[in-house]
């Protein structure tokens, strides 16, 4: 479920990778990446930014944005595409567009999430220009579609921002969408200003639906200083623990009435009704008043237990101890984000490396198994090149120690591809999965297009499968 988290990718191919090696040791051992999306041999287009989810129950969704045109029946546009696992991701259905406008729409689908109540019930949301044959303006505004049979069939696209017909701003989902005790909440960043009350610097929105996705409630803005701040609000994400409890971090250059600096700092504002109210915005990364470096991207998850854990990145060098490079930062809560421990780094070798680490995506099964994916072009002392490549670390404790960063893609040290933006799923019964977009051609298998890579995992993230594509398209990779 997605409050045990999915992942977001952009700009490449799924992948995935199963491992025989323990994940403890330095150089932990991962099979061959491989292609996700089922027409990764055959397709031109490109394929970005997926995301998963899976219902515990065996169901498994992967979604991402392509510009492929299916044969003719999607268009050349971005469209948003999906394709469905009901063997814990052993093998994947034929990529097919999810949003119902695909072969008629003109504009371009961006930044798709997905979500699922575990029930048959399940939505995806995405910012798209579309005007929807005149209906709405030409603006960025947020789509959604839902199914109600495990994702089998999709109802007919439509906008979910309730000022879609009258907004002028952009309006971008990132992680935007999530499923609670009894509510779903989709959060975006926009620059609207709602009629002058937020302003025109980008602040973070919300809208929740109590009845399945069906409908939703006015816009509203989640950070409470929206009609004051001047910093821009970017990148919002929230967990939820299933009782009630919510926690949305973010990053943004507002000071917070001079409090903290006008660095990019992890926010935080928490809720405890289900996302009706939220708290004022806060500082997450305690660092907040006197560091330097810019913190960026934060992803959260918990447990349902009352442990919570944020990571993002950042070029802080934490006193001399993680130099000027970007590396991958922690924090804790185990009181629903009230308070959160001293921020620090998660990837072993920060003091060391001279690589970048970024876009971290952490989940956990709910019983003491924690794992953090990120993407870096660190070349660990010649074990993984110097092109970008999928890192992971695991945490039995909670989040409080971290295992050695390895490699995630088994070809590290000898692909030569751009690997990015991976995300990491489990079902929380044994099953995980680990997808990120890449341009390796897998020794000619699926051309140098962006495909969509995964693997998995059945023993709690130790050992991982060799990295398949899911889009199984793309053998001759016409795309460049």
């Amino acid at each position: 479920m997605k409050s045990l988290d999915l992942m977001v990718l952009v700009g490449a191919a799924l992948v995935f990778s199963v491992s025989t090696d323990s994940l403890h040791a330095q150089a932990a051992g991962y099979g061959a990446p491989a292609a996700l999306n089922s027409n990764a041999d055959t397709d031109a287009g490109e394929d970005e930014a997926p995301q998963v989810a899976t219902d515990g129950a065996g169901a498994w969704i992967t979604i991402w944005y392509s510009n492929e045109n299916l044969g003719g029946t999607a268009g050349t546009d971005w469209d948003i595409f999906f394709s469905r696992s009901t063997d814990n991701g052993l093998s994947w259905s034929p990529a097919a567009a999810l949003n119902s406008n695909a072969d008629s729409d003109s504009e371009q689908d961006f930044m798709a999430d997905i979500s699922t109540d575990g029930a048959g019930h399940w939505v995806v949301v995405w910012d798209s220009a579309e005007n929807m044959g005149g209906t709405i303006g030409m603006d960025r505004d947020i789509f959604f579609t839902r199914s109600t049979d495990n994702g089998l069939s999709w109802s007919a696209v439509a906008t979910l921002n309730s000022n879609a017909t009258t907004d002028m701003g952009t309006d971008t989902p990132q992680g935007g969408i999530n499923f609670g005790s009894g509510a779903w909440i989709a959060n975006w960043f926009t620059n609207e200003n709602l009629a002058g009350t937020a302003g025109t610097d980008y602040d973070i929105f919300f809208s929740r639906s109590t009845d399945r996705g069906m409908s939703w409630s006015p816009v509203a803005t989640l950070n409470g200083n929206a009609d004051t701040d001047a910093g821009i609000d970017l990148g919002p994400q929230t967990a939820t623990d299933g009782a009630g409890n919510w926690v949305a971090v973010w990053w943004s250059e507002e000071d917070l009435g001079g409090t903290i600096g006008m660095d990019k700092d992890i926010l935080v504002a928490r809720s405890a009704d289900d996302g009706v109210t939220w708290t004022p915005p806060a500082a997450l990364n305690g660092n907040a008043g006197w560091d330097s470096g810019h913190d960026e991207w934060p992803q959260i998850t918990t447990d349902g237990a009352g442990n919570w854990v944020a990571v993002w990145w950042s070029s802080e060098n934490l006193g001399g101890t993680a130099g000027t490079d970007n590396d991958i930062f922690v924090s804790r809560s185990t009181d629903n984000g009230v308070s959160w421990s001293a921020a620090e780094t998660l990837n072993s070798n920060a003091d060391t490396d001279a690589g970048s680490d970024i876009r971290p995506h952490i989940t956990t099964d709910g019983a003491g198994n924690w794992v953090a994916v990120w993407w870096s072009d660190e070349d660990l002392g010649g074990t993984a090149g110097t092109d970008n490549d999928i890192f992971f670390s695991r945490s039995a404790d909670n989040g409080v120690s971290w295992s050695a960063v390895a490699t995630l893609n088994t070809n590290a040290e000898t692909d030569t591809e751009t690997d990015l933006r991976p995300q990491v799923m489990t079902d929380g019964v044994g099953n995980w999965l680990a997808v990120w977009v890449s341009e390796e051609n897998l020794g000619g298998a699926v051309g140098t297009d962006r495909d969509i890579f995964f693997s998995r995992s059945t023993d709690n993230g130790l050992n991982w499968g060799s990295p398949a594509t899911l889009n199984t398209h793309d053998r001759h990779g016409d795309g460049g």
